[in-house]
């Protein structure tokens, strides 16, 4: 049974081996990160640990132009137990208080741990801490090179580009597995079955504990769904129903092809790894959307 996570950095051990970042995606570059540390830890006969944030500079500051998340805080800790199973993992609040601790705090808050960490890692208070901040005090820190993907950088920020695109097998390239949404289904229109013979199952997309999400190309996809572990090809349109009456926010609108289960209120999983098969557009009769959207499950077939 892997460890649970606990709060705040003043749970770290004196002497352990640690990875730090955010892991918004969990992707390729952070499994490089978190399998070096991992390795180091067990050849060494010493704890792994993960330290991770709740929240961002940017989502503390700024808030409305912090990026949406790849992933909520629930699925990144999936990830993360995935990826090192044997792992501690501390998910430190990024607040007013933990944004104004100066770098020398944070180093002390360390406790002589062996320090895994990307080329771009800053901290304490105006990111004034950095590798050779830490080396200069005694540490040991492992830089770990970024991982590369058709000859440039994967970064949380790519993957982002690349859902607001729709190319949704470009993301799952970069993450190194489709990449997945969580959410509970919600009671929808209930037009889809009655009008046009695709019941579907509804899920905003909003993290589970709340959180923003990274904006999504509108339109209609091929995805896996899946609840308890037993999956089924799914078509799947993102937006906000223009043709119908229209959504305030995006939802998801999943129709999992054979299957007939009542959802509501499950927790269903949408995975993806194939682009965008159409963008959203206003079809101007229900006739029509009637007629594309059996177009489009040929297409998904």
């Amino acid at each position: 049974m892997e460890p649970a996570p606990v709060e705040t950095l003043d749970a770290l051990p004196s002497g352990a081996v640690v990875a730090v970042g955010t892991f918004d995606g969990v992707h390729l570059g952070h499994r490089a990160l978190l399998r070096a540390m991992a390795d180091f830890a067990a050849a060494a006969g010493r704890p792994a640990w993960v330290l991770t944030f709740a929240g961002s500079p940017l989502s503390l500051l700024d808030p409305a132009h912090a990026p949406g998340l790849l992933m909520d805080r629930e699925s990144i800790l999936r990830q993360l137990r995935l990826a090192v199973p044997d792992a501690h993992v501390v998910v430190q609040p990024f607040d007013a208080a933990f944004a104004a601790l100066p770098a020398e705090d944070f180093a002390a808050a360390l406790r002589g741990a062996t320090v895994f960490c990307g080329e771009d890692w800053r901290f304490g208070a105006g990111a004034q801490g950095n590798p050779d901040f830490l080396r200069a005090r005694g540490f040991d820190v492992h830089v770990v090179p970024y991982a590369h993907w058709r000859g440039e950088r994967v970064s949380s920020t790519r993957i982002r580009g690349a859902l607001a695109a729709g190319a949704l097998d470009e993301a799952a390239a970069m993450l190194g597995r489709p990449w997945a949404f969580t959410g509970r289904v919600v009671h929808g229109r209930g037009l889809a079955g009655p009008t046009f013979g695709v019941p579907t199952a509804n899920l905003p997309y909003v993290g589970r504990a709340g959180e923003r999400m990274a904006p999504l190309a509108r339109g209609v996809y091929r995805a896996e769904a899946i609840l308890h572990e037993i999956s089924w090809p799914a078509l799947v349109n993102f937006g906000v129903a223009p043709s119908v009456k229209g959504e305030p926010e995006p939802l998801f609108e999943a129709h999992l092809l054979g299957a007939e289960l009542d959802l509501y209120d499950a927790n269903l999983t949408l995975s993806f790894d194939a682009p965008l098969i159409r963008p959203e557009r206003k079809f101007p009769s229900l006739d029509a959307l009637h007629a594309q959207i059996h177009a489009d499950l040929e297409a998904c077939q």
